[in-house]
This record gives structure tokens, sequence and C-alpha cells, in this order.
């Protein structure tokens, strides 16, 4: 289960970082990344409305709808996207719904928010949600993965590699576990955010 988790989100997470080159300026920080993840993502925990609302706020700008037309984004709806440029830096939010095929285990169902910039160090970024978390996180499938269960009064759970390779999709389900991953690929770097739900409300497939 876990390595066809994160295949199946691989291409969307490669599809966030996929931005046009920009000045390699350096003001735009790790930490400048995570307080935007934290904002458009952390902070709605699945909130479509919520991030756009902010997005605009702020004057992002839409994504036109050419900008997704080679993304390869299987099983995506509901694909939206804004960008700005911050620092020389361009920074992408983009939003989506996904289920992950569970098998006998059951279909799972997320609501996906991303932030990716580049340039962008990924062990910076890495330190940083670490730091703004307090979890320290895992390596899997080439991301690296904070999971952990909220609990009334504003208390976690943080959920370890060992019992989310033995029953991860289960523990979104049952739990409402969330997940943050970072990835990078060739210089850009991306935070994703996930918030399970308990079904596929009007974008079933």
């Amino acid at each position: 289960m876990p390595t066809a988790f994160l295949k199946l989100l691989w291409p969307l997470i490669v599809a966030a970082l996929s931005v046009p080159n920009s000045a390699h300026a350096q003001s735009f920080s790790a930490a400048d990344l995570y307080q935007m993840a934290d904002r458009y993502c952390i902070g709605p925990d699945g909130d479509d409305d919520l991030t756009w609302a902010l997005a605009t706020h702020d004057g992002l700008s839409e994504l036109r709808p050419e900008a997704f037309d080679e993304l390869n984004l299987p099983g995506a709806r509901q694909l939206r996207g804004r960008t700005t440029v911050r620092d020389g830096v361009e920074v992408r939010v983009l939003t989506a719904r996904n289920k992950i095929f569970g098998g006998g285990g059951g279909d799972t169902y997320f609501r996906l928010c991303w932030v990716s910039a580049e340039p962008m160090d990924r062990g910076q970024v890495d330190r940083e949600v670490r730091r703004e978390t307090g979890i320290p996180g895992f390596r899997q499938d080439g991301a690296r993965l904070y999971g952990w269960v909220p609990l009334p009064e504003g208390q976690r759970r943080v959920v370890g590699r060992r019992e989310w390779q033995r029953r991860g999709q289960s523990i979104a389900r049952e739990e409402g576990m969330r997940m943050i991953l970072t990835n990078d690929y060739r210089g850009m770097t991306a935070i994703t955010y996930l918030t399970p739900v308990v079904d596929c409300e009007d974008w079933c497939y």
C-alpha cells in the first residue's frame, strides 16, 4: 500500500513542481515557503474555498487553463491553481481531489493542496517542516512524510513509519490522519498537504 500510494501521488506532485525557470534569488526562503503552505493548505485543512479566498485576497494570479493541458494528473478532480512571484521565485498553489484505490481495504478520498517553488533547497524545507510541526517524519519512496491524527483540545498523535506502512489508508479513513509530503524535482520543491474526506462528495469516479 505505501509504495502504490505515493506512486499514485507522484505525477500530481511533479505537476505542482513544474514551474518555469525563474531568477535564482535567494531572499525567498524555506521559511517563506512553509508559511505559504500553512496559510493556503495547512490552515484551511481541505477547505478549498478558503484557500482560494486567501489566494485571491493576496493577489495571486489564476493559472491559465493551458497550463494544465500537458500535465499527467491521473484521477485528479477539480484541479485549480494560482501563481505569484516572490523575490524572483515563482510560487504555485494548487488544489485537487483524488481517490487512492485501496483494494480490499477500501478506497480513500483526499483533498490535496500544494505549494511549490523553484529554486528552493529541499533540505532547508524539510528542516523547516520539522521545526514548525515538531514531527521528525520519515523517508518513503523519494518523499518525506509527516503524519498525525488530530485529537481533541488541539492535541495530536504522531504516526510513525511502521504504523503508516501497516495501515496508512485505514488511519486516514478511520481517524482522519493528516499528512505533509515534501518532494523535490530538478531544483524545485513542493510541500503537499493531504486532508482525508469520508466520501467523494460530488466528484466520484
